[in-house]
């Protein structure tokens, strides 16, 4: 028996990748498939005494996972709650379930690279095909034309990926793909057999995901990006920081003269396309009013698209439009999860920080040091993005920001950075 536990927890990360479609579109009988995951967590506590690896995010996962089940109090319609919910409950056993792969095998944190990679690449595939383009990108849509796809994709709100979404997913790989690059282009050529192979992926990887992230036109995306490599250079080179300063003061300087809504705002009347920033600083402002009302439970997950049109009438926006979430992820979270929600959200981040400030001090050798200066960007980008946007907790691609945390866990528990 003991034996049997051991081979079902060293799997652990097969069926997560086996359950992972399912758990995508959570209808009807598929929400069972949260149930295996929790029986390998049973599994192990029988073989090790343990639930699942020791992290530094252990009390801040602990309490989103209770503000979930404090939001089900608060919860109107079960069936919108349960997708977010469902995805939210598996991207903490991805998270998991990837430190553990980190933990067990001695490049387990490369594996969750390249996994991390491929999976954003893949999105970035799909959304060539589901994404409606427009302006000088309008010319994508003809690759509709000749694949044999879908006429929709499932799952999606008319059965078009929103553009915006797409690029939130690239400003978490893609700046990882321009840190690998960069630093593993030589080691990669000169002390791997088929490391040639490798580098001319990461090459193609790292001109698909700028060149898609600029077809999407968001705003926010490409500034965030832009942000992400900055505070990398600053992190890799010194002459960065005083570029970083540079670039800083000039944006500030821009913003006062041309103005905030200049910038970025610009309301787009194309069906999936963002608001302009009048009409984000107005959702702003009643999400506001929502952490005001709910500050403990929060509206219940997925509840403010619904609550917003009911309880705090927009004038800016039609009621018939659907506001799918707060446009800033910050405040997304304190209206799904409640302030205490938002307090162990805030967390995750805090922690993600402090591990690759502690990881970066002791790593030593230029591949490892680039694997930090990439998950740092990516975690820059992320933070950035969800500024004026958001990928909500429990979203479909949300669980790549668990496997986010899941490396940086990884690079600071393994023995990675001390060689």
């Amino acid at each position: 028996m003991l034996r049997l536990a051991r081979f079902i927890v060293a799997g652990e990360w097969l069926w997560l990748l086996l359950l992972l479609p399912a758990v995508l579109f959570p209808d009807g009988w598929r929400g069972l498939a949260l149930l295996p995951p929790l029986g390998i967590w049973l599994v192990r506590w029988l073989a090790t005494r343990r639930f699942k690896p020791l992290t530094a995010y252990d009390t801040a996962v602990l309490l989103l996972a209770f503000m979930v089940l404090v939001s089900l109090y608060a919860t109107f319609d079960i069936t919108l709650s349960f997708p977010k919910i469902a995805g939210l409950i598996f991207g903490i056993f991805m998270f998991y379930g990837g430190v553990a792969v980190a933990q067990r095998h001695k490049n387990g944190v490369w594996y969750l690279v390249a996994f991390f990679l491929l999976v954003g690449i893949g999105m970035a595939l799909i959304g060539l095909i589901g994404v409606s383009w427009s302006g000088p990108f309008a010319f994508l849509n003809r690759v509709k034309g000749i694949l044999p796809i879908p006429a929709s994709i499932p799952g999606t709100i008319g059965g078009v990926i929103n553009p915006n979404q797409m690029a939130g997913v690239l400003n978490w790989v893609t700046p990882l793909l321009l840190a690998l690059l960069i630093g593993l282009w030589r080691p990669l050529w000169t002390q791997i057999r088929y490391g040639w192979l490798i580098s001319l992926s990461l090459l193609g990887m790292s001109l698909f995901a700028p060149f898609m992230l600029a077809a999407t036109l968001s705003r926010g995306g490409i500034a965030s990006l832009g942000i992400s490599i900055l505070i990398m250079v600053a992190i890799a080179r010194r002459w960065g920081r005083w570029l970083l300063v540079i670039v800083i003061m000039a944006a500030v300087g821009l913003a006062f003269h041309f103005g905030v809504n200049t910038l970025f705002g610009g309301e787009l009347a194309e069906a999936g396309r963002e608001f302009g920033m009048s009409g984000r600083l107005e959702i702003w402002s009643r999400a506001l009013y929502g952490l005001q009302d709910f500050p403990f439970t929060g509206m219940s997950m997925n509840g403010f698209r619904r609550v917003v049109h009911i309880l705090y009438p927009l004038f800016l926006i039609s009621p018939d439009t659907d506001i799918v979430h707060a446009h800033n992820h910050l405040l997304q979270v304190g209206l799904d999860l409640g302030i205490p929600g938002l307090i162990a959200y805030l967390s995750l981040w805090l922690i993600s920080v402090g591990l690759l400030w502690q990881s970066w001090r002791q790593a030593s050798t230029p591949p490892h040091r680039a694997l930090i200066v990439g998950l740092s960007g990516a975690l820059v980008g992320g933070w950035f993005f969800g500024v004026l946007d958001a990928i909500t907790l429990g979203a479909r691609p949300g669980f790549l920001w668990w496997i986010l945390l899941a490396m940086i866990a990884g690079v600071y528990q393994s023995d990675l950075t001390q060689r």
